[in-house]
């Protein structure tokens, strides 16, 4: 088996997709022993690797980059002179930023017209051990194990520090749950009543508190804040690493299929994820054995790749049809 002196790897985004990346990133690591190992991601992303042992520099590129500042990428690269780079995203960005370095690039094959007959015919093509993992690490040609490395992200003590003052600052003095109802896509965010009867069954059962995380567009976060006074809600009050500290702190996290689950598990946290258009084909799902998918199985679903796409039917059953206890039943469980 061929050793790599120096290596790349590329995906730019999104969080849970980064997250997802770190699992390949510990098997090539582990291949590769005395690599130097760089990675390419998105500048707004790249808080997520800090501290990252497997990697040795992060390479930031701006979001609103323009063909001029990618091509001037590409010579950077070629100017590196690595020996291998694993492009995990498969875009039209990351194939320019690696023109001209085909002889030593594996892209990630992306299932495309599985998806669409999944998506559009509900017929299940997928292997049954498919995952965005087991996809990542098709890209390692040199691999022949079925069995992959769980996500790693890691927060320092002293961010941990800081996240625990945070947290006695607004009354959290001992364990906690938290809960994460936002999501990019409207069509994967459960209902604000059923995550407010979820939380007082929780509450109820556990006596633990609940801290709400997302991003300052996270509505339906206030919403729930507003209607249960006991609740902490922290959407667009921390930064990513901050973030990772509360997770990376708590007793169990629950909420949408969105990056910050994908971070929770990462951290080694149990995650219970409520899965309604997206699964595990689309690059959905939870990954851990103490973790729990929460997803009802109805012929309509998944439909789409990322929750993007209208449901056409006349309600969202794949939501309506998961009940707060059976969310609540999950998170006590995992506890």
């Amino acid at each position: 088996m061929k050793n790599f002196n120096k290596i790349l790897i590329i995906r730019f985004s999104s969080i849970g997709d980064i997250v997802l990346a770190t699992s390949p990133l510990k098997t090539i690591r582990k291949l590769n022993p005395n690599a130097k190992i760089h990675f390419l991601t998105l500048e707004k992303f790249s808080p997520l690797l800090e501290l990252q042992p497997s990697i040795d520099k992060v390479i930031k590129l701006d979001s609103k980059s323009k063909l001029k500042n990618l091509l001037a990428l590409n010579e950077v690269i070629i100017s590196a002179k690595y020996d291998k780079i694993y492009d995990l995203h498969g875009s039209i960005r990351s194939h320019l930023v690696t023109m001209g370095l085909s002889k030593i690039v594996s892209r990630v094959r992306k299932p495309r017209l599985l998806r669409f007959i999944l998506f559009q015919f509900h017929i299940n093509l997928f292997p049954k051990v498919f995952s965005a993992i087991y996809m990542y690490h098709k890209c390692i040609k040199e691999l022949n194990e079925s069995e992959f490395p769980e996500t790693f992200l890691t927060v320092s003590s002293e961010e941990l520090k800081s996240a625990k003052e945070m947290l006695i600052q607004n009354g959290i003095h001992d364990r906690y749950v938290v809960a994460i109802p936002g999501a990019a896509w409207g069509r994967k965010v459960w209902s604000f009543s059923k995550y407010c009867d979820a939380i007082d069954k929780i509450k109820a059962k556990t006596g633990l508190d609940i801290v709400l995380l997302g991003t300052h567009q996270d509505k339906i976060n206030n919403l729930i804040s507003e209607k249960n006074k006991s609740v902490i809600n922290f959407s667009g009050k921390t930064n990513l690493r901050q973030a990772m500290a509360i997770l990376s702190l708590s007793e169990s996290v629950f909420g949408s299929d969105t990056g910050l689950l994908h971070i929770a598990e990462a951290l080694g946290k149990s995650a219970n994820m409520i899965l309604g258009p997206t699964s595990k084909e689309t690059g959905g799902g939870v990954s851990l054995k103490i973790s729990n998918n929460i997803e009802t199985d109805i012929w309509c679903r998944p439909c789409s790749q990322n929750g993007k796409n209208l449901c056409y039917r006349s309600k969202q059953y794949c939501m309506d049809l998961i009940s707060p206890s059976t969310v609540s039943n999950a998170v006590i469980k995992s506890l």
